[in-house]
């Protein structure tokens, strides 16, 4: 396998994140940029993303595999968030920040950092496979996910309470009608598939930016000196991919499933557990350490696990 081409996707990501680390570093960025960009990356630019993938005329996939793709990405899912409450309870407990650390090892970067990659190593199947992940993504982290992180805080104390309304995302609705157009082999008009695709090519880019913009906040030598950090590192980009693979790969003979639900496990921790536990008034700080060290290892963990796959 030439590894070339994802060396070069993964150079690229470290550019595009450093860059919006030093914007947000120097001030460069106004404040608020990161999250007016993310609104942007979530709901447009990535929505177009997923709908690319079955409006492309690439996709190679029967209607039977994608209900096994969606029940294999939620075993992902519950094998990630099974081995963070497992982890954080016997390792972590009776502390104020066991649940931020058990969302930090069982919520990965699926979207801004898995997709990407996906995309450049598989294509456009593989595209669908990670924006499907986004359904039991979504159920998990704004139910049980949530519902954690509040158990050990007042109910009136300000923080996120599950809404109903959280999981229905924006990309999760360009999920459900991206299916409905491969179910129904509904044409879109070229113009239309024109502004979906060209739309699309900015996820990836303004992604990165965003990872950088957000983590602006923390120098990077801080985060390398929270010695915890490197034990959700080791569940977040080794043990528990390696579970991931080794589980699915007993279940299913497909190398694409089996490689893209690899990679999506391998992701590092995802953004948004520091801004939910902010939100839950926990350690912040330490959550954003800890985004910052999974996303910088994982781009010596990820290659290892593409090399590992074939």
């Amino acid at each position: 396998m030439d590894f070339s081409p994802l060396f070069a996707k993964l150079l690229t990501f470290i550019a595009l994140m450093l860059a919006g680390y030093a914007g947000a570093r120097k001030n460069i960025l106004c404040p608020g940029f990161a999250k007016s960009l993310s609104w942007l990356v979530m709901d447009v630019f990535l929505s177009c993303t997923i709908l690319n993938s079955v409006t492309s005329g690439d996709l190679d996939i029967s209607g039977a595999q994608l209900i096994k793709v969606i029940l294999m990405l939620s075993l992902v899912m519950l094998i990630s968030y099974a081995l963070g409450a497992l982890t954080s309870r016997i390792l972590f407990k009776g502390r104020e920040n066991t649940p931020v650390f058990e969302l930090l090892i069982s919520v990965m970067n699926n979207i801004f950092i898995g997709l990407p990659i996906a995309e450049a190593l598989y294509g456009a199947t593989a595209v669908l496979y990670c924006a499907l992940s986004c359904i039991p993504y979504n159920l998990l982290l704004y139910s049980y996910g949530v519902w954690r992180l509040r158990s050990g805080k007042a109910i009136d104390n300000g923080g996120s309470a599950f809404k109903i309304k959280d999981v229905f995302t924006v990309p999760l609705f360009a999920t459900l009608a991206a299916l409905l157009i491969f179910i129904f082999n509904i044409q879109l008009p070229y113009i239309l598939r024109e502004l979906i695709s060209t739309t699309a090519s900015a996820t990836m880019p303004a992604s990165m930016i965003v990872i950088g913009a957000t983590l602006g906040s923390i120098k990077i030598a801080d985060g390398f000196k929270e010695r915890y950090v490197y034990l959700i590192s080791l569940m977040r980009l080794v043990i528990i991919p390696a579970a991931v693979w080794f589980i699915v790969g007993l279940l299913s003979t497909d190398a694409m499933l089996v490689s893209t639900c690899t990679i999506i496990a391998a992701c590092p921790s995802a953004v948004v557990v520091s801004i939910l536990a902010l939100q839950n008034d926990y350690d912040a700080a330490f959550s954003s350490k800890a985004v910052l060290v999974t996303t910088a290892l994982s781009m010596v963990s990820l290659p290892v696990w593409v090399y590992i796959l074939g």
